[in-house]
């Protein structure tokens, strides 16, 4: 993931996730989540393409673009789900687990 701009980037982040906040009622936050991937999936597709020499070169790497972008979501996923396994009071507001911080 190419970043020039660490504040930007992270401006970027953050107003992704209040509009995903912002969702309606009516949307569990599963859907909400699925339509961030899918929006997520359709750009990345999109700027890899884009950003090509050529068709050629784009069908020859998309395997290992492929593969790149999974291995970073799995990672990034990873790093999330332990936040919050380590802060899940603090994040969620609620426990089931007797003295769980």
């Amino acid at each position: 993931m190419a970043q020039t701009n660490d504040d930007a980037f992270w401006q970027l982040v953050e107003q992704f996730i209040e509009r995903a906040n912002d969702a309606p009622e009516s949307l569990e936050l599963t859907e909400v989540g699925g339509a961030l991937m899918v929006a997520a999936s359709r750009f990345n597709a999109y700027a890899l393409a884009a950003s090509s020499i050529d068709k050629a070169s784009f069908k020859d790497d998309r395997d290992g673009l492929l593969k790149d972008y999974v291995n970073q979501f799995r990672s990034l996923l990873a790093d999330d789900l332990e936040d919050y396994a380590n802060h899940y009071k603090t994040l969620i507001g609620n426990t089931d687990e007797a003295g769980d911080a």
